[in-house]
């Protein structure tokens, strides 16, 4: 705040208020963590609107394409919290693995006290395992850095990367078949857009091994539910942990919840003390940026913006 109202005012708009936002008629920059930016809400500030910021990495609530024909910058915060996704998505592996979420159901409801078995909470190691990598930006690459560390092996599907860049990261480039295949662990990290959405359906949880568990810290639509559902039901895969759904929040009607070999968690990825001050203090500077007339850093629509004429370096 310090950093925006040195150079601007700012306005705060109620949560899911586009109604608001309606009525904002001389905003030069809409900052926005999940409230869907419209043509709309574009179209109500249209003359004074300079570019849309996304509070966070994902940016799949604002209508870029609609922004890129206004000639709107738009912009979020890369790599301002993919430490804290990749911890997270590892964590989610190690507790999936290892049950811990069914152990301390087993401490707190006094079963370890009257003596009940322990054999059902026998856990797997990720040692020596296989990890299979959905895409691989930059909170990807953290993730093949910390996996690295348990001496797994990784192979990585991502179409917009080259196979070198994948090896220089130190995986192994794959195809999705493959990866779902092989892979002892499938853990998502690749943006919502139209080729992603629903990519991981049916057909691909047929691939998964029985033993393999799913981790999804990007985003829920990526995953056909329905499917994931049916495959933890009927234990063709071992399990998942989840940190992002295609309805959030998640109701608690949610055939998910009263599954045992799920972890879930309410899309806290990047909820961490260091990845809100480096979120913050990002989308500030990238706001005043684009306030003042300048190009912003982490600039989405570059490519699209250029072919229109418009200044992007």
């Amino acid at each position: 705040m310090k950093i925006l109202e040195s150079d601007t005012e700012v306005i705060w708009a109620p949560n899911n208020d586009e109604e608001f936002l309606l009525k904002v008629r001389d905003a030069a920059v809409i900052v926005a963590e999940y409230h869907r930016i419209t043509d709309h809400v574009m179209d109500a500030a249209v003359k004074s609107l300079r570019g849309i910021v996304a509070y966070g990495v994902g940016y799949d609530h604002i209508d870029v394409q609609a922004a890129t024909g206004r000639g709107l910058y738009v912009a979020n915060c890369r790599g301002a919290n993919s430490e804290a996704v990749a911890e997270l998505a590892v964590t989610l592996m190690l507790g999936v693995s290892r049950g811990t979420h069914i152990g301390d159901r087993f401490v707190r409801d006094g079963l370890w006290e009257r003596n009940k078995s322990l054999s059902d909470m026998k856990g797997r190691e990720l040692a020596g395992k296989a990890l299979g990598l959905v895409g691989m930006g930059e909170i990807g690459r953290r993730v093949v850095r910390i996996c690295k560390g348990f001496d797994m092996r990784i192979i990585v599907f991502d179409p917009y990367l080259s196979r070198d860049q994948i090896r220089q990261a130190g995986a192994e480039p794959a195809d999705l078949t493959t990866v779902m295949k092989e892979a002892d662990y499938v853990s998502i990290h690749a943006p919502l857009t139209s080729e992603t959405r629903g990519l991981i359906g049916e057909t691909e949880f047929a691939l998964m091994k029985p033993s393999a568990y799913l981790i999804n810290t990007a985003r829920g639509a990526i995953i056909v539910e329905k499917a994931l559902i049916d495959a933890l039901r009927n234990r063709r895969i071992a399990g998942a942990g989840l940190d992002v759904f295609p309805a959030e929040p998640l109701s608690a009607s949610s055939p998910l919840v009263s599954l045992d070999n799920v972890i879930l968690s309410p899309h806290i990825g990047g909820l961490t003390e260091e990845a809100i001050a480096e979120m913050s203090r990002v989308t500030a500077e990238e706001s005043v940026r684009i306030a003042q007339g300048r190009v912003p850093i982490n600039l989405i629509n570059r490519n699209d913006l250029a072919a229109k004429g418009i200044a992007v370096s």
